[in-house]
This record gives structure tokens, sequence and C-alpha cells, in this order.
């Protein structure tokens, strides 16, 4: 008896990229950090200290974004008034991720 098994090649996937962007630690002057992100270099750190209980991750994951990166993310948006897609491309980021982090540092109280 002869079985007709269709032969299925393993599904390859992209390996998934998550770059090391962190705008605080590039060499951006004051200036260009006040035109990225309309903050300055120690109001952003005041900032990311203020939300970092509600927005340390408990991961060890070198995949989990950083509080600062979080809030960079947000102050991105919030001072581009640009749409999601814009604001992770610029970043280096998907905008599922975009999207989760705004929510996140949004509803913070």
């Amino acid at each position: 008896m002869a079985v007709n098994v269709l032969f299925q090649p393993p599904v390859v996937r992209r390996e998934r990229h998550f770059p090391g962007f962190d705008p605080l630690e590039r060499e951006f002057s004051d200036e260009e950090l006040r035109q990225r992100y309309r903050f300055g270099r120690e109001t952003i750190g005041y900032l990311s200290d203020l939300m970092r209980g509600d927005l340390e991750r408990g991961t060890n994951k070198e995949t989990a974004l950083s509080v600062e990166q979080q809030v960079m993310i947000a102050l991105r948006f919030y001072g581009s008034g640009s749409h999601l897609q814009v604001v992770g491309d610029t970043m280096g980021f998907d905008k599922s991720t975009v999207s989760r982090v705004i929510d996140r540092v949004t509803e913070i109280h």
C-alpha cells in the first residue's frame, strides 16, 4: 500500500531584530534632542525616573525595552503628531510595539 505524503519543508522564520536604540547614549546634543523629542536630556531622564516603577518590565530578556526607550518612543509620538508607523520607522520599531508603548506610558497615573 503506497502512502502519498506531501513533503512540506520546514518553515524558516526571519530572525527578529530589536535595535539597540538609546537616544540618550547617542551623541545627540540637547538641541537635537529637543527637536526630536521636545525635551532635553535632563528632563527625559527625570520623566524616566518618575515612570520607572510602572514601566519597568520584570524580565531579563535582551529584547525588552528599557524605561528610557519607552519614554522616548512616547515623547516622539506626542511631539511629532505623526502616525504610529512613521514613529516606528524613524526609531526602528514595529508599529504594534509603538502602539503598546504609547498606551502603557499614557495610562500611567
